[in-house]
């Protein structure tokens, strides 16, 4: 059968998963992110075509049963050195969001109209904008969610271009004006990364479908073919289990660990009275703020940060905690074992996911009990059980060995975990 020209044929959304992952884990609330890539599109038509006729389309994508929408305009096609293959962006239409549980839900639309210069200016300036507002709703999101104020931006934004596709000169379909429609349970999502392809076009046997990725382009392969049937637009699903960007509280901890240190060193080398090493780890008098005062405004802050999951932000609260209590005794019995010892026990947390033995386990569970508790009513409550973390008791720290990056950060300069 010859392939179907684009705006023609069935639709359909076809679910492409990498060949035998090594990580086989599901989608679960408390301990993934999930992220979303728009990594290239596809026109089945003659270059003439092209001549007079530009596509372009929108993109939005449901977190947490609808809870979350982020809407994405695609800018416009343009055929790079003749391919009828073009990249959209492949990089994050949603960068790593703390997943709260619930389906995922993907509606693309594709429109044809007749080549405007002005008109494809605004499209590409409303895509870069309705990136850098989903960015900007992931990286401010609070534990209820993200900004309702950047929500409704993005929405108004995507209405202007509805608006400009709906009214253009020659407008037809390349997907149905309605949209193409796909949803995804989160035990669907196994290992880190899946395709959806949004395709109209012939019938396609999704056993016969594959990602490859040539040099910096990433395209669906039909029969160990290109697939240059009808359009098509690919989606990739990621998830992590580490947020990969930078929280600005970050530069804070890493301050105060390097303090807790300098605190530990300065008592045991007899160069502060230990009276007053031990004054920096108790509550301070009004206007002055102490290691341990300096802590318990960054628990509130790292625990009120929606971006990271329960298991990291746990994580980051027990790195500082677990410092503070062995300060505390290291200073007390005037020996540094006590400290290096607690940050061997917790680095070993981290490497192979082992309890913490003794009273420092039992203090880092009872401080991170708290966080947990307050973050659980925020979930979907429809998410299943299977999907939702389990973070009770020594369940936390089984879990610490999938943060590698977030446990090599706790450890002083010059040692390893």
């Amino acid at each position: 059968m010859p392939p179907f020209p684009a705006g023609r044929g069935q639709h359909k959304v076809y679910t492409i998963k990498p060949a035998n992952p090594s990580d086989t884990a599901k989608l679960t609330a408390g301990n993934h992110y999930v992220g979303v890539d728009a990594v290239a599109w596809f026109l089945n038509r003659e270059s003439t075509w092209f001549a007079d006729r530009m596509a372009s389309g929108t993109l939005k994508v449901q977190l947490a049963d609808g809870r979350e929408s982020y809407e994405i305009a695609l800018g416009t096609f343009e055929r790079w050195g003749g391919s009828p293959i073009a990249p959209v962006f492949d990089k994050p239409v949603i960068p790593d969001r703390n997943y709260r549980g619930g389906v995922l839900t993907f509606t693309a639309t594709l429109t044809a109209l007749r080549k405007d210069n002005a008109l494809a200016a605004l499209l590409r300036s409303a895509s870069r904008a309705s990136l850098g507002v989903a960015a900007g709703m992931v990286a401010t999101a609070t534990v209820a969610g993200p900004a309702a104020l950047l929500a409704a931006a993005g929405a108004d934004l995507i209405q202007g271009v509805t608006g400009l596709l709906a009214s253009g000169p020659k407008r037809e379909p390349v997907f149905d004006f309605s949209g193409l429609e796909a949803a995804l349970r989160p035990e669907q999502l196994i290992g880190p990364e899946l395709y959806l392809l949004f395709h109209r076009g012939a019938p396609l046997d999704e056993s016969r479908l594959e990602v490859r990725v040539t040099g910096l382009s990433t395209i669906p392969l039909y029969g160990g073919a290109p697939l240059a049937d009808g359009a098509w637009l690919l989606l990739r699903v990621r998830r992590s289990d580490e947020y990969s960007g930078v929280r600005p509280w970050q530069d804070e901890a890493r301050a105060l660990r390097a303090r807790i240190d300098a605190l530990v060193d300065d008592a045991l080398a007899g160069l502060i009275p230990t009276t007053d090493a031990l004054a920096e780890l108790a509550p301070s008098p009004a206007g002055a703020r102490t290691a341990l005062d300096e802590y318990l405004r960054l628990r509130a802050v790292i625990s009120a940060d929606g971006v990271l999951s329960e298991r990291e932000a746990a994580a980051h609260v027990m790195q500082l905690r677990a410092r503070l209590a062995a300060a505390r005794e290291a200073i007390e019995t005037g020996s540094r074992t006590p400290f290096d010892g607690a940050l061997a026990a917790l680095s070993a947390s981290f490497a192979h996911g082992t309890p913490v033995p003794g009273r420092l386990g039992t203090l880092l569970l009872d401080e991170i009990r708290p966080l947990v508790a307050t973050r659980k009513p925020t979930l979907v409550g429809t998410t299943p059980l299977s999907r939702v973390a389990n973070l009770d008791g020594n369940r936390v720290f089984e879990t610490l060995a999938y943060l590698p990056r977030t446990g090599a950060g706790h450890l002083p300069p010059g040692n390893a975990a």
